[in-house]
Formats: C-alpha cells, structure tokens, sequence
C-alpha cells in the first residue's frame, strides 16, 4: 500500500515538471527607441537688407473737375463715365443760339466798317478827307474785327474740351441744364502719371534722398512693385505730425487706379555677406536670452547662443554665434531637446 502511494506521488510530480518545462520562454522587449524626426536649414551667407515703411495712397497728377469758360445751356454730352478719351476730345456742347444770331449782324458790321475805311482811304489819297478821319475809319474797323474774334472764340468755347488723355470718371451734369465756368460737369482722371504718396517722420529724413531704392506693396491688390525709386522729397515739415512728404512714380498698366492703399518700403540698411535666418528659428529662454537649436556630431542636439541685429519682415540679422554651413533645427525645434539625437529628413 505504502509503495503504490508512493508511486502515485512521483507520477503527479513527474507530470508537473514536464508542464513547467514545456512553456515556451517569454519574448524579450527589443524595440529601440525611436528617434524624433524633424527639418534642418543650412546657414548661408546672403545681402541682407532693412527698410522702414511708410503708409500712403496713390495719387494722380493729372486729376480734373473738367468747368466750361462761357455760359449756355448743355446741348449735348458725348461721353459716358468710365470711358477713355484723348486730350483735345470733345466732352460736352453748349448751344449757341445767341451767338448764332450775333455772328450774322457782327458780319455786317465789319463789311460796313471795311467799306468805310476803304472810302476813307481812297479819299484820304485824293485829299479829299483828313489823316484824322483815316484813323478814325481804321479804328472802327478794327473794333468790328475784335467784336468778331471775340464771338468766334465764344462760339469755339462752346465745345468743352478734355484737357489731358484719361478717363471720365464721373459725368455731373445732364443735357439742357444751364452752366457757367463755376460749374463742374465731369471728373477727368489720368491713371497713366501716377505717384505712390506717403509723409514720414522727420527723424528719417537723414535716410531719404531722391532716388533712393524703394519697393511698393498695394495690400488689397497683394501686388509688391520693386526697383522703384524716391521721386520728390517734400522740402516743407508738416509742423503738426512733424513729417515729410514723399513721392515715388509708379510705372503703367499695373491696375492701380487713385486713392489705393500703398506701403512705401525705403532701403536704408544693407549687408553684404550677411547671415540671416527666418525669424521663426529665433528661440528665446526664460532669462530673455535668444538661442539657436542646432544639429551637431552624432546628430545631437546643441544649443547656441546667438546674438540679433536688425530684422525686416520674417527674416533676423545674424551679429553673432553662428556660422555658415551649420544645420538649424526647423520643424520639431519647439519639441526636441538639447544632447537629444535625431533624425533629419529634410533640408532646405
């Protein structure tokens, strides 16, 4: 009895090992840490340049109330608004009526008077008549001539005119309405001669000369015009903002019509051979120091110090603490840290 109980228990044990054995071993945890990924840019050296800008407008020189110089009544307009007309076409009628049936008896009053003078002068001649009585007869006659020029010239007055090429940007009257040279019967603008306008601060009159290099941006049209120059400088301080006005002449056929908004962006700083870098890459820590985050050996992460000039727009002058050729982390700065090694998968 003993020797089968004892047995029993050494199968039950037997069976235990060989459960215990046959489990397989556990996996080992080898998958290595991944590497943050992230964009680098390469420092190079490049000019850079710094403007000041000016907020302005567009102005046309040739802008004009178009006013007839006789009276009369409108009898007929031969243009629209919007439309394009060239200096010397005719804008507007005005009747002449009454200068019609003035011309007829001033007419008769000059063939009178020549007829007078003629017999004057025949007499005059013969020694029939006096020197005295000659004049007086060329004197008339001359005075009928004169009444005459001066009707033709009112009769001519009676076809107003464009007094440059441009276009009618407003017609103010309406047909049989009586005018005078007080009156306004169109706007005439010339969008062909026109100038970006804008006053600045006396305080950078020392950086603005006439053609200086400037660069004009029209936000509502997103148009930026380069290679323009400084036109005019005003010569007169506003006394009240203490500014100046300055002109730039735009080029033609740009779209640019008057009173558009206008940014004037003035060279007054250049550096050849200078390193600049999106302002985007300039990181600051909590003691107000400005820093770069930069890829070094083995692809680690290194911080630098560097110290800015000056900026324009989205770019930073670089004094100090970098060079060129160096890699500056882009994409994933804000998340990787320093000694922390990376993987770059892409540079610009």
């Amino acid at each position: 009895m003993k020797k089968f109980i004892w047995l029993t228990l050494l199968a039950f044990v037997s069976c235990g090992s060989d459960e215990t054995t046959s489990s397989e071993p556990l996996e080992e945890n080898s998958s290595e840490v991944k590497k943050p990924l992230i964009s680098v840019l390469k420092v190079e050296k490049k000019t850079f340049k710094d403007f000041f800008r000016a907020q302005g407008s567009v102005v046309s020189k040739k802008m004009a109330y178009v006013k007839p110089e006789i009276n009369g009544a409108i009898e007929k307009i031969h243009v629209t608004e919007g439309e394009y007309v060239e200096k010397g076409q005719a804008l507007f009628t005005i009747a002449t009526d009454l200068f019609n049936a003035q011309i007829a008896e001033i007419n008769e009053q000059v063939s009178f008077a020549e007829y007078v003078f003629n017999k004057q002068k025949t007499m005059f001649e013969d020694g029939v008549t006096t020197e005295i009585q000659l004049k007086e007869a060329e004197s008339g006659l001359n005075r009928a001539k004169k009444a005459k020029n001066t009707l033709l010239t009112q009769i001519e007055k009676s076809k107003v005119i464009a007094p440059f090429s441009g276009y009618i940007e407003a017609v103010l009257i309406k047909s049989g309405e009586i005018v005078n040279p007080m009156n306004y019967l169109c706007q005439l603008i010339n969008t062909n001669d026109l100038y970006a306008v804008a006053d600045v601060s006396e305080n950078l009159l020392s950086d603005i000369s006439e053609k200086k290099p400037l660069s004009v941006y029209f936000p509502s049209l997103d148009l930026n015009i380069e290679n323009l120059i400084v036109s005019r400088v005003g010569k007169v301080i506003n006394a009240i903002n203490r500014t100046v006005k300055i002109e730039c002449k735009l080029p033609k056929n740009n779209g640019l019509i008057p009173n558009l908004m206008a940014e004037l962006n003035i060279n007054h700083y250049t550096k050849d051979s200078a390193i600049c870098l999106p302002s985007r890459l300039i990181l600051k820590n909590s003691k107000g120091e400005t820093y770069l985050k930069l890829v070094g050996d083995n692809n680690s992460v290194v911080i630098k110090n560097i110290v800015l000039g000056r900026n324009y727009q989205s770019e930073v002058e670089i004094l100090s603490g970098v060079d060129e050729g160096v890699l500056v982390v882009d994409e994933g700065r804000s998340t990787v840290l320093e000694g922390q090694e990376v993987e770059v998968i892409s540079s610009k």
